[in-house]
């Protein structure tokens, strides 16, 4: 068999392997960018079977995984590989056979007989073993640029993130707690400074609202606020976006961070401000001017010196109900366009129960409150696959609903269900639907004679009365 024959045999097993293991995910996936990374980090390199592609589609899989042991990867990959092994080496020999057939019915040639010898590498001729010291190996070997290529590719929707409010991309911010493991290398990077046995990191992320990827994230200590952690992000963040925050970042310098990108933000003011009335444009609503406060310890002089004295914003009072009655709020907005109305601003931070749980729900869906990797190292690359395979799985969703005849905000109960259907009542006035798969009424006896069941299983699907009269439970 020739050398091309072999080549061929390995790059379907390639190809197969990389479709067992990215499943949904492989048409999302850069592939092609990462066996380049492979081959210009490693030109010579030997045809191991956890390459750069492999351990990083492996690392995916896991993260969709409630079992996330590196054990269970191994499981994973080697299942998908011995299927594919065992075809290649069969589709081998049946080519090393007909070669053997036909050089023995021909004549015999001058020079050396064909040895007619197995051409594939030799990882894919040998079971592969249950260890995981290999994918451990390839993990740490692997450059931490090329997981975050793969998350900021996962991160990009392109014509599927097209959902926007006035012309503006919504984000929504917010950091979470993550626990983290008790090693000396975590500890002196991320120790949690209250005397905890163990540390913790602080997650910051940029949600995007409507499709739902994380756009950003950054990982600190618990020492780090979430003001200083956001501050890179909001740096890059898209010209003409809006931001929507808690109290928190309701700061004179996130303002004027947020109106330097050419964006807007829209936070609660639950604390006291001193502010100066320059417009009034409606009731509670109105146009006021914020001077300039401390500098926070995060940001540096000089850059603190160049913002202006004062800054122009939009204060908006209004009322919302409670438990105990109606209570006042206040939001800040760098919004000032007279065009958007008080009651909208209102109405899109109204949905800041996301703020709250975004984040939060990401961290508890992917099962990401514990990281298990026991380095720095690994545990941004964990953190990063962890966080790629949800945009991709977000990204998955909103194919599907932009391929369906009605958009997700539509009205898809009224247009799936059978509200149109007929009603049944019984003597007593109860509503039976006659489709109903629940407890069966009076109204349905007819038809529980018509399709032959029997009188016992029907007095027991029917309700009986007591002497006075009452429904009795059954």
């Amino acid at each position: 068999m020739t050398a091309n024959e072999s080549l061929r045999l390995s790059l379907q097993v390639k190809d197969l392997l990389h479709t067992d293991l990215s499943g949904a995910f492989l048409s999302h996936l850069p592939l092609e960018r990462l066996e380049i990374h492979a081959r210009t980090a490693n030109p010579h390199g030997r045809d191991r079977v956890f390459t750069p592609s492999n351990t990083i589609l492996t690392m995916l899989l896991s993260a969709t995984q409630e079992d996330k042991s590196q054990q269970n990867a191994v499981n994973m990959f080697k299942s998908a590989l011995e299927l594919r092994r065992q075809s290649a080496v069969l589709a081998e020999s049946e080519l090393l056979q007909a070669a053997r057939l036909k050089a023995s019915s021909s004549p015999r040639k001058p020079g050396r007989p064909g040895k007619y010898q197995s051409r594939l590498p030799k990882s894919y001729c040998s079971e592969l073993s249950d260890s995981t010291a290999a994918y451990s190996k390839s993990r740490k070997k692997l450059d931490a640029s090329l997981f975050r290529m793969v998350y900021e590719h996962s991160a990009d929707f392109g014509s599927l993130d097209r959902e926007s409010w006035h012309g503006m991309k919504t984000y929504i911010t917010d950091g979470t707690y993550l626990q983290l493991q008790d090693t000396p290398d975590i500890k002196s990077r991320y120790a949690s400074g209250q005397g905890s046995s163990y540390p913790q990191g602080l997650l910051q992320a940029f949600v995007r609202q409507g499709s739902g990827q994380i756009s950003q994230y950054c990982l600190g200590s618990r020492q780090q606020s979430e003001l200083e952690l956001v501050v890179p992000m909001i740096k890059n963040l898209e010209k003409g976006s809006l931001l929507l925050a808690d109290d928190l970042y309701s700061t004179y310098y996130h303002f004027c961070l947020v109106r330097s990108r050419g964006s807007h933000i829209i936070v609660p003011g639950k604390r006291a401000r001193k502010c100066e009335a320059v417009r009034q444009l409606g009731e509670g609503d109105q146009i006021v001017e914020i001077p300039r406060t401390k500098c926070p310890d995060y940001v540096g002089e000089e850059e603190w010196a160049s913002l202006p004295d004062s800054m122009r914003m939009r204060r908006i009072e209004y009322a919302y109900p409670t438990k105990n009655g109606m209570e006042q709020a206040v939001l800040y907005t760098t919004i000032t366009d007279e065009k958007i109305k008080a009651s909208e601003i209102i109405a899109k931070y109204a949905m800041r129960w996301d703020i709250e749980i975004s984040i939060r729900e990401i961290k508890t869906i992917m099962d990401i409150s514990v990281l298990r990797s026991k380095s720095a190292e690994m545990l941004g690359k964990e953190l990063s696959m962890a966080l790629a395979a949800y945009n991709l799985v977000r990204k998955l969703i909103a194919e599907s609903a932009d391929k369906i005849g009605f958009p997700p905000q539509g009205d898809i109960f009224q247009k799936c269900g059978p509200f149109g259907r007929g009603l049944l009542l019984d003597k007593r006035g109860r509503v039976f639907f006659k489709w109903s798969p629940g407890r069966l009424g009076r109204a349905d006896e007819a038809d529980w004679k018509a399709e032959g069941r029997g009188q016992e299983r029907k007095a027991k699907a029917l309700p009986k009365e007591n002497k006075a009269g009452q429904i009795q439970k059954i």
